[in-house]
């Protein structure tokens, strides 16, 4: 028959159960068994070296973190010099290139105000030979009209000595229409401003002192019055004409 082993449990179980009723009968299995232990069991020595061994250890471990952290600590300030300069170095290239880059904007703007200037005065110039052409074309139909209109055109022209058209001596031009007992000053202008049309009364008063003739209208033939030219020109009871039909209509 074949033998059942037993296993470490059951060999317990049986050592818990019978041991006391043997040990009862056979004293001096307890003192084997005490034998036993003390050989197998750790002594008070031992576990003050296991305890020394394991403190020792723990040093150790806390030398070692304290180690790795005071190399970790010198890497991450090593780390921050070096981002520090690299940052330093990123932000002046950012200066250097705001520089730049406001030197570009200084040198665009000044490169187009130059073009501005040049684009006005290059229209400027246009504009006025254009007016100077659009006003003598303008001019010479005019008077090219008035003979059929039974006028006689005077161009008087007179240095103002002492100054009082322009305050300062300067040449005074003046047309003189004459009809019967009419003496009517007048002003051609393609454009006419405020300005010039003071300069008209200015001139008929100087030309009234001068020949002791009184002007007995005053008549400015204008395309285009600026603003307020018209209402200024009621106040100085001079009549504003604005177009070529406008102007016979009225001289007839």
């Amino acid at each position: 028959m074949n033998r059942k082993t037993l296993t470490e449990k059951e060999i317990i179980a049986i050592i818990e159960k019978r041991l006391p009723k043997i040990i009862e009968k056979h004293p001096e299995v307890k003192r084997k068994i005490e034998e036993i232990l003390e050989k197998k069991a750790a002594t008070k020595d031992d576990i003050k070296a296991i305890l020394l061994e394991l403190q020792r250890q723990r040093e150790e471990a806390n030398k070692r973190f304290e180690m790795l952290e005071r190399e970790n600590a010198k890497r991450f300030e090593a780390m921050e010099r070096e981002n520090a300069k690299r940052f330093e170095a990123i932000e002046r290239r950012f200066e250097t290139m705001e520089r730049r880059f406001e030197i570009l904007v200084k040198e665009m703007r000044a490169g187009f105000e130059a073009l501005d200037r040049k684009i006005e005065t290059r229209i400027s110039a246009l504009g006025s030979r254009w007016g100077i052409y659009a006003e003598d074309a303008f001019r010479k139909t005019f008077e090219e009209l008035l003979p059929g209109l039974g006028y006689k055109v005077i161009k008087w022209k007179k240095i103002d000595e002492k100054g009082v058209i322009f305050s300062r001596p300067r040449p005074v031009e003046i047309d003189i229409l004459i009809k019967n007992k009419k003496r009517i000053a007048i002003e051609i202008k393609s454009s006419l401003t405020i300005g010039e049309l003071e300069i008209f009364e200015k001139s008929v008063k100087f030309y009234e002192r001068e020949e002791r003739e009184k002007i007995t209208e005053k008549i400015v033939v204008t395309l285009f019055p600026y603003p307020g030219v018209e209402e200024y020109a009621g106040e100085l009871k001079i009549k504003v004409i604005k177009s070529e039909r406008e102007a016979e209509n009225y001289l007839k």
